[in-house]
């Protein structure tokens, strides 16, 4: 095996583990899966499967990887792009066919097709209208808060949108393409039947699913859990990604989707019940509890998203924004808030002096609580925000998943620390979460 395949396995057996070796980072490159399927483990995958009349492909390439993933491909295959497949919207995914197309165009080959569903449209259109709180999101959960994401604004339409399913045929290859909401509304998975080959997009991306992105719009947790056990009774013996390392062998691809759904359908059916006796948000992000078996997983920890995240997207879902806190429905400006709390308090200094006694005693909850309010109050003075920059770096270091660290990151960031306090700071969150290996 090589280098996908030998981490993949050190994954699964635990002599790895997913802070170690995050989905989304190193290594990267391309590998034979089975005769006449090739994949590409880079920040996001991407499949590549041989037929009489062309490859097709899902996935091409992100937005900043294009190249090198064509060049990947080229090296081990020479066979024109046929039929390219996009799982879905996201930028790390939807990239890659204008070299294909310009490959063509030099070959005299017929243009690739591109297949989709019928959403996605309606995604890039979003897109360029959000383009500039797209760029400040990513900054957040990629960066840290340090440098801007260019969000581009030119995504290649496909060729062919479906609604529920497609089930076509590509140089003698059978496929199954079909929808399933779950990250996204626009979702699709792809089954190879013959070489027993499943493309899940991100449906699964070795760690708990990204169904709850604190920043990102709604994600959809039931529909998320039926498509992962739709794909588990197909009998496929080898899973390829959206994120992270192959699955390989049947027993292996049932028993992750199987448990990805479980763990959804616990976080649903938790969510629900609550709801329905009551509860408030409060209640609900504090009252959970995910099962012990499940957490305990190599390809379930919350290294990227955080089951916390996915209570309150099921929450919104299902209760809309308003979160049960009576005071919350018409708050008072936070900023008078934190002046009225920093009075009782003897001062804004007082607040931070008491946050960061409690981020000393690893109470970081309650301390950015204090935090917040004491730089809200004397938002000119300079201790005060250092003091409340340091609390939320040191956050940034003792949390799972890329996305709290990102978050953090840039709150200290944005209250003038940070910078030079450490490589966090740099906005390489997923190589750092890699670099440190287990969690400090």
């Amino acid at each position: 095996m090589g280098k996908i395949l030998d981490t993949a396995e050190a994954l699964w057996t635990g002599e790895s583990n997913t802070y170690s070796q995050h989905p989304f980072g190193p290594p990267y490159g391309v590998e034979p899966i089975t005769e006449g399927v090739w994949f590409y483990k880079g920040f996001a995958g991407t499949t590549a499967v041989e037929t009489q009349d062309g490859l097709v492909m899902i996935d091409p390439a992100s937005m900043f990887d294009s190249q090198v993933k064509f060049d990947a491909f080229r090296q081990v295959t020479s066979s024109r792009l046929n039929t390219a497949i996009f799982s879905h919207g996201h930028t790390d995914h939807v990239f890659g066919v204008e070299l294909y197309v310009a490959e063509s165009q030099q070959q005299g080959w017929p243009k690739p097709v591109v297949i989709a569903h019928q959403a996605m449209p309606a995604r890039f259109r979003r897109y360029r209208r959000t383009d500039g709180w797209n760029s400040v999101i990513n900054s957040r959960q990629f960066r840290g808060g340090v440098d801007q994401v260019p969000w581009p604004r030119q995504y290649y339409e496909p060729d062919i949108t479906y609604a529920e399913k497609m089930d076509i045929s590509v140089g003698g290859v059978p496929l199954m393409i079909r929808h399933s909401r779950g990250e996204t509304d626009d979702h699709t998975w792809v089954y190879f039947p013959e070489q027993k080959v499943l493309c899940t997009g991100d449906l699964f991306i070795w760690a708990v699913p990204n169904t709850g992105n604190p920043q990102k719009v709604q994600r959809y947790a039931s529909d998320w859990a039926r498509g992962l056990r739709e794909m588990a009774a197909l009998g496929a013996e080898y899973l390829l990604p959206g994120h992270g390392f192959p699955v390989m062998g049947a027993d292996r691809v049932h028993e992750a989707l199987s448990n990805t759904a479980a763990l959804l359908e616990s976080l649903q059916n938790q969510t629900i019940d609550l709801m329905n006796q009551g509860a408030s948000l409060d209640q609900l992000i504090h009252g959970f509890k995910v099962p012990a078996d499940l957490a305990a997983l190599p390809y379930l920890q919350p290294v990227y998203d955080e089951p916390e995240f996915i209570v309150r997207n099921i929450y919104r879902l299902y209760g809309g924004w308003y979160d049960g806190t009576p005071s919350h429905l018409k708050p008072a400006p936070e900023a008078a808030q934190a002046l009225e709390i920093a009075g009782l308090a003897g001062g804004a200094d007082k607040l931070a002096a008491r946050a960061e006694k409690l981020a000393q005693a690893g109470d970081f909850r309650l301390a950015c609580h204090l935090a917040d309010w004491a730089h809200l109050a004397a938002p000119e003075d300079q201790a005060v925000s250092a003091a409340a920059s340091r609390i939320y770096l040191a956050r940034a270091k003792a949390e799972p998943s890329t996305m709290a660290m990102g978050i953090y990151m840039a709150a200290a960031q944005e209250l003038g620390g940070g910078a030079g306090e450490g490589r966090l700071a740099k906005g390489q969150l997923i190589l750092a979460q890699s670099e440190r290996g287990e969690l400090e």
